[in-house]
């Protein structure tokens, strides 16, 4: 079976990593052939990272005019391809209305529309979203959240959890092993993500100051391309960032006392699929997170990780964990077995094949690639 993947991003982007690409290697063992088109690269993120102004402005639109036509190309060379499957993540092109999408969906082969973020919500995107569920033979989300959005819409919905591979996080358990014998003072908060989620990081800023006001080496790790901008509200804390690549971040998150996902309560919040929360319990490192959307499944208060629902909630977890290693260590250990238990890998692999080839069972898809031509098929 060949599967083409119109991902969004490279493996630079966390959601194709982690949804689409870590999958590539266990599928093929199962005859499952999954090939990356990726629509933006890793210069995209370069250009994200950009301080917003007109030079940022002109040097998106100008790439995503290239990229744009680079995904007309993976789409008309579909057909020469003749896939099995072609999976769509998100959408073909974020600033595409809706009608040009529609007519160049692929119809040369049965199709999958894959998303764990709730784009439906942002502007210009909720009608384009509805078209391409009811379009796709199978829709994949990450979470019930965006189920509740796609089910009016698709055929078929899947609910597949964001996994992790434990394989690739031994060396990071080691290195928190060794952290939690040092018996060193810091009390190092890691978090890990894209530079435009800084703000999320504001919630800790009072708590983390006033541990650090109590006279303790407090140091908030950033695994990313940079760190939040220094100010009062940061007083006493130790900022440090940690350049982000996926060779070192899972040691680099092995390497801190707690692990953090901060969230507002928030529709969009509320569409993310507790991927933080996933590396940090992968590496045994002992979890604090909002208890927003998925993160609330994922942690149960106490046993596997701390909920944090308020600033109060934020300041007692982390003062907790800062003076009780044990419980660190109790909290990370119980965190491993959730991942072993319903996030491992293997698991999230056997569900992706089995939704694949329930979707490439359909016996249409014979119309041309690029063409809106074909039947409609029943909804």
């Amino acid at each position: 079976m060949k599967v083409v993947a119109l991902s969004r991003t490279t493996t630079r982007g966390p959601s194709s990593r982690y949804r689409i690409a870590q999958y590539v290697s266990r599928l093929g063992a199962r005859g499952i052939h999954v090939e990356l088109r990726p629509l933006f690269g890793d210069g995209w993120f370069a250009i994200l990272e950009r301080p917003s102004g007109v030079a940022r402005t002109v040097a998106k639109a100008g790439y995503s005019l290239l990229r744009l036509a680079a995904r007309l190309v993976q789409l008309a060379g579909l057909r020469a391809a003749r896939p099995d499957l072609v999976l769509v993540e998100h959408q073909l092109f974020p600033y595409l209305p809706v009608w040009v999408e529609r007519l160049l969906w692929p119809r040369c082969a049965p199709t999958v529309l894959e998303f764990d973020d709730a784009i439906h919500l942002t502007r210009g995107h909720r009608r384009k979203l509805e078209v391409l569920c009811a379009r796709a033979d199978l829709v994949i989300v990450g979470n019930r959240f965006l189920e509740e959005f796609a089910r009016p819409f698709a055929r078929r919905v899947a609910v597949i959890p964001t996994t992790v591979d434990l394989e690739r996080y031994a060396a990071a358990r080691d290195v928190q092993r060794e952290r939690r014998a040092s018996g060193d003072p810091t009390f190092r908060v890691g978090w890990i993500g894209l530079r435009y989620n800084f703000p999320y990081l504001d919630e800790l800023a009072a708590p983390l100051a006033a541990l650090a006001a109590q006279g303790r080496d407090v140091e908030l790790r950033v695994i990313s391309s940079g760190a939040p901008e220094p100010g009062p509200a940061w007083d006493g804390v130790r900022v440090v960032a940690r350049p982000w690549s996926e060779a070192t971040e899972a040691e680099e998150l092995g390497a801190c006392d707690v692990g953090v996902m901060p969230l507002p309560d928030t529709p969009w919040a509320r569409g993310k699929c507790g991927l933080k929360v996933l590396q940090c319990m992968a590496a045994a490192v002992p979890v604090v997170c909002s208890p927003v959307g998925v993160n609330a499944d994922i942690v149960e208060d106490d046993r596997n990780g701390l909920l944090a629902p308020d600033a109060e909630g934020w300041s007692r977890a982390l003062a907790r964990l800062a003076r009780e290693p044990e419980l660190r260590a109790r909290l990370g250990d119980a965190g491993l077995e959730t991942v072993r238990a319903g996030y491992d890998l293997p698991g999230g692999a056997e569900k992706v094949a089995e939704a694949y080839g329930s979707a490439a069972d359909r016996a249409e898809g014979d119309g041309d690639c690029l063409s809106d031509s074909a039947p409609a098929r029943p909804r």
